[in-house]
């Protein structure tokens, strides 16, 4: 009872500064009660001439030293800067806080805060602390071991640290070796320009089969003996318009399956009559190797033309320009 009444009047003295002098010192502490190593604020308040250059005991020696004992036991864990108030007749108010962190359990009496100008030491009055120690688990009853913990796994902690570091390296280079080999692949084909051409339109069954019977005619076949070969390529032709104009798979057909798809498809009779004639006279030189007379060829080919020209599609009729106009809205 008697310590705890000494420790009160050593609060009370802390509220007051230092006794009258030169220089004042007062020293307040925001609790008495601290645990072992916990950290207690003072604010610290100076009163001196504006001419006098004090030191602070609470400042680190050193920079290399960032705490200081206040006494044995107690350190200055951080100091603020110093925080200037002029109060007129050369006289200047200087505010500090200061945390201090005691490590000694019990009651600690601190002997002031201090401050050295020339020879002479101004102290605040002291103050005390009462430093609980923590609660420590004695061990007295056996705890069980913590379960083991169970981390959850992503695919990516299975690669390896080369490929999870660099990936995007990794990425950039398979990217260049793709474009690489699109590129080596299209040049093969001809290059990017005949990748991104447009197609080009096809031709009407009509237009591509006068072509190349105008074709046959300038090649002069028969005139050079190679009148097979005339008949061939004269009847492939045929062929082919009937696929693309009437849809007649003709090219897999035989001759009379080629006659009665005509007969039964095309409108205009003569047009199947002369189309039989060429058919019948191109088996003749193919198969049964018979040798036409120039006249022959010469009529096979216009019977031919004339063929393709009478079945052509009819062309359609002008669509009027208002018609048109309203047909792009």
């Amino acid at each position: 009872m008697k310590k705890l009444n000494i420790i009160a009047a050593t609060l009370a003295l802390g509220a007051l500064g230092a006794s009258a002098g030169p220089v004042q010192v007062t020293a307040k502490v925001d609790s008495v009660d601290v645990m072992q190593g916990g950290l207690r604020k003072v604010e610290v308040e100076v009163v001196q001439p504006r001419s006098l250059h004090a030191r602070w005991l609470s400042d680190p020696v050193d920079s290399a030293r960032r705490v200081v004992e206040l006494m044995p036991g107690v350190e200055v864990n951080y100091s603020s800067a110093i925080d200037t108030t002029d109060l007129g007749n050369d006289r200047l108010q200087l505010n500090r806080t200061l945390l201090i962190q005691p490590w000694d359990s019990g009651e600690v009496v601190i002997s002031g805060i201090a401050i050295v100008s020339g020879i002479d030491t101004f102290r605040s009055a002291p103050f005390a602390l009462k430093v609980y120690t923590p609660d420590v688990d004695t061990m007295t009853t056996v705890h069980d071991m913590m379960p083991e913990a169970v981390q959850a796994r992503h695919f990516w902690d299975w690669l390896p640290d080369v490929i999870y570091n660099y990936w995007w390296i990794i990425l950039l280079g398979l990217l260049a070796i793709a474009g690489g080999v699109v590129a080596y692949v299209l040049n093969r084909k001809g290059g990017l320009r005949n990748v991104f051409a447009e197609a080009p339109k096809p031709v009407p069954p009509y237009e591509k089969a006068i072509a190349e019977l105008n074709n046959l005619r300038v090649r002069q076949l028969c005139e050079k003996g190679r009148e097979k070969e005339y008949y061939t390529e004269l009847t492939e032709i045929l062929r082919q318009y009937l696929e693309g104009r009437f849809g007649i798979n003709a090219m897999e057909m035989t001759t009379p399956q080629i006659k009665r798809a005509v007969y039964a498809t095309v409108s205009e009779k003569s047009a199947s009559t002369m189309m039989n004639d060429v058919l019948e006279m191109a088996d003749y030189v193919k198969f049964a190797r018979m040798r036409p007379l120039p006249e022959d060829n010469t009529r096979a080919f216009s019977q031919a033309m004339q063929f393709v020209e009478n079945t052509k599609p009819a062309p359609e009729p002008e669509t009027p320009a208002k018609d048109r106009k309203e047909a792009r809205r």
